[in-house]
């Protein structure tokens, strides 16, 4: 059998005896027991908990903990230490794939968070400065490298900047969250304008550089990033970083966290007067070749394998199963080195269980050459597959209930975890997003048969904070509460028309609906768009010409909210069972 081709970097070497990591968990485990005995830091642990990527969650005594994925790259020993992780300590026994790369877990113990956290440090990973005013996990283009577009591979300098700013001094107190994100060509799949700092791969001459971009957030004030430079060389990319994480640390809001993200300092003195104080910082800060700035780790450029596929070692090509060929046309990519695929595999609203999570690393190990990454579309993604497995991944994916197909597509719908678990959640966005599932995927075909209609893409966030990222979708939802007389409706916005592509496009704030007539409006707008498209026209251009109000009086039937003695359901959540309240709200964690 051959294993995994696993990287040199420290990012997969076991760390739980690193005297630095250990310390950082015992010291934790420390704070935590003396928290709970009314001692310790008091006011200061809930900063020092978040510090830690342990974050509060909706229900009382249970948290919420972040797991970094570094440009979403993962080993199999990592992935099933996540799911020992979700089976050991947590109560639904999922892991949840955010639309940052990341890996949440729900309903953990605080007295468990650290021994979460021992786990992780065996395999490399950790939960540190996953949350709070730090540079969060760092993202990345999951084709990367692989993809016929592939300007060059940008996961090593990804990984450089993860390692340079953890811990980093620099990073710890921050006026708000930072986020970074690479991309390794125009088609932007690391999403570059809704960050806070972002770097295109370019060449120039044959020499390797980025397109830096600045000031992007969405969140209740979004806001599309401005190209900071046009070309910085990549050994220069570290300092570039750093030197805007410190102009933004001087001079950023720390009052009021609303306003505290870089976005807000970038559009109050103009991209030129941030460019010209980012030069300036630049200047004060040591030449790259300085010892404190991190080597990229090219260990982690993957290679075509060399031992060609699991069929021609054991047995020949797996006989292939119902739906393989719409699955292989709609999951399977083709990738620049000819017979190897990458393949998306469709977490239905980012959810895996435990044992779906153990069967997916041994099929990263079996199939892929162990290289398997999260994608900022709440998917797993399997690189490296040969041709000749495609039907045994499909066949092992019908296994464990993942072989679902036409992965990023309108069915393939985005949400966070919205009230089900975050504290500020107001509507259950899994709820919603599960219910626009069932009704898409149940008319058989229709929606997928037009590609244009196959090409919407449909995002929920439970809040305004654009965790499922509804500014960027074709059709974006946000939860709100109406009220009606004494009682209260679960609501949603409607967005329309948004997409981070090029310089991004925020989409348009439409109208308020019940929330349980948003997959009816999902489905009108789908049929009226269909009607009354002119050749070629994307849902996007459709919505745009058409105008917010021709789209309101389209939809104004579905804004009437009924008295609740006619329709008392509709005071219900989807996917809940209990008349819909803000009462079990909590206070955020996001600008602590």
């Amino acid at each position: 059998m051959v294993t995994e081709t696993r990287p040199a970097s420290e990012f997969a070497v076991d760390a739980s005896n690193d005297p630095i990591v250990k310390a950082e968990i015992d010291n934790f485990e420390r704070e935590v027991l003396e928290w709970r005995a009314g001692e310790g830091l008091g006011d200061d642990f809930r900063p020092f908990r978040l510090q830690h990527g342990t974050y509060g969650q909706r229900q009382m005594n249970r948290q919420m903990m972040r797991i970094k994925v570094p440009h979403g790259t993962m080993t199999p020993e990592q992935l099933h230490a996540v799911a020992d992780c979700a089976e050991w300590y947590t109560a639904r026994q999922l892991g949840h794939v955010t639309t940052r790369q990341a890996i949440q877990l729900h309903f953990v113990m605080l007295e468990d968070s650290p021994k979460v956290m021992r786990r992780l440090a065996e395999v490399g990973m950790t939960t540190r400065e996953a949350c709070g005013h730090t540079v969060r996990n760092v993202t990345a283009d999951p084709l990367s490298g692989i993809h016929e577009d592939t300007v060059f591979d940008v996961t090593p300098y990804a990984e450089a900047a993860m390692r340079y700013f953890l811990r980093n001094a620099t990073n710890q107190k921050l006026p708000r969250k930072f986020k970074i994100t690479y991309s390794a060509s125009e088609a932007d799949r690391g999403l570059i304008p809704m960050h806070d700092f972002g770097l295109m791969a370019v060449e120039r001459n044959g020499e390797k550089g980025f397109r830096m971009s600045v000031g992007g957030g969405l969140g209740a004030a979004p806001r599309m990033a401005d190209v900071l430079s046009e070309w910085v060389p990549v050994n220069e990319q570290l300092r570039s970083i750093e030197a805007a994480i410190k102009v933004w640390d001087r001079l950023g809001e720390r009052r009021n966290k609303n306003k505290a993200r870089i976005k807000f300092l970038v559009g109050k003195i103009g991209i030129e007067e941030f460019t010209r104080l980012w030069k300036l910082e630049l200047e004060t800060l040591p030449p790259s070749s300085d010892q404190r700035y991190r080597e990229p780790d090219f260990t982690l450029i993957e290679e075509k394998p060399a031992y060609g596929s699991w069929a021609s070692r054991n047995g020949g090509v797996h006989k292939q199963r119902e739906g393989f060929d719409v699955w292989r046309r709609t999951n399977a990519i083709k990738q620049k080195d000819a017979g190897y695929h990458t393949v998306y595999v469709l977490l239905p609203i980012g959810d895996a269980n435990v044992e779906q999570m153990h069967a997916l690393a041994e099929m990263a190990r079996k199939y892929a050459g162990g290289h398997i990454r999260t994608a900022a579309s709440q998917n797993y993604v399997l690189r490296w597959v040969h041709e000749d497995d495609l039907p045994a991944v499909h066949s092992e994916l019908v296994d464990i209930g993942l072989a679902e197909d036409h992965a990023m597509t309108i069915t393939d719908v985005i949400t966070c975890p919205g009230a089900d678990t975050c504290a500020i959640g107001v509507t259950s966005s899994k709820g919603l997003g599960t219910e626009i599932r069932q009704r898409l995927t149940a008319a058989n075909g229709k929606y997928h048969d037009d590609p244009f209609v196959n090409n919407i893409r449909i995002n929920i966030s439970g809040c305004p904070n654009s965790c499922g990222q509804h500014h960027i979708a074709d059709i974006g939802f946000y939860g709100m509460a109406i009220r009606v007389g004494e009682r209260q409706i679960p609501a949603v916005q409607l967005m329309l028309g948004g997409n981070a592509v090029g310089t991004g496009k925020l989409a348009k704030i439409t109208m308020k609906l019940p929330a349980k007539n948003a997959p009816d409006v999902v489905e009108r707008l789908i049929e009226t768009y269909v009607g009354e498209r002119s050749d070629g026209e994307k849902f996007a251009g459709w919505a745009e010409r058409k105008g917010t109000a021709a789209v309101q009086e389209l939809l104004a039937d579905y804004k009437i909210v009924p008295e609740f003695a006619k329709d008392p359901m509709a005071y219900v959540d989807w996917g809940q069972t209990k008349f819909f309240t803000l009462d079990d709200m909590g206070e955020g964690e996001c600008a602590v």
